[in-house]
């Protein structure tokens, strides 16, 4: 199947799957209405990282709500590649960083390890899932 490059992707932790229908979170909700500007009936695609990219309408929209449908399968969820990418937690904005080329590179996991010059003992997981995602 050919990728869609022109629609906009979003992800979203609920699972997809046909004719199903859920409320944006907060955050995507402005994003759809006020940053793309998005109406209802627009399409956009959405992913999970586990089933896959679904294309999805606007089904209702507000100024702080929006509520999508997905209607069918764009492209099967690809296999995690074997690249496992060890690394030295770093200070935020470089770990950051080496986040976003990690996740570019293809790696499938990323394992941060604990050496005896690691200056950060605990790296903040959700900002780094936040950073993944975008």
């Amino acid at each position: 199947m050919r990728a869609n490059y022109k629609m906009q992707r979003l992800f979203v932790p609920d699972d997809l799957g046909s004719s199903i229908e859920f409320d944006a979170g907060q955050q995507q909700s402005h994003y759809l209405a006020h940053v793309l500007r998005l109406g209802e009936g627009a399409e956009v695609l959405l992913f999970n990282g586990r089933d896959g990219e679904w294309s999805a309408s606007i089904a209702a929209k507000s100024k702080k709500a929006a509520r999508l449908k997905v209607l069918e399968l764009q492209r099967p969820q690809p296999p995690l590649p074997d690249l496992v990418y060890c690394f030295a937690p770093l200070k935020q904005g470089r770990l950051d960083y080496l986040v976003q080329k990690a996740v570019e590179m293809g790696a499938g996991l990323l394992q941060p390890v604990i050496t005896q010059h690691t200056q950060v003992a605990k790296p903040g997981i959700d900002r780094l899932r936040a950073n993944v995602v975008e």
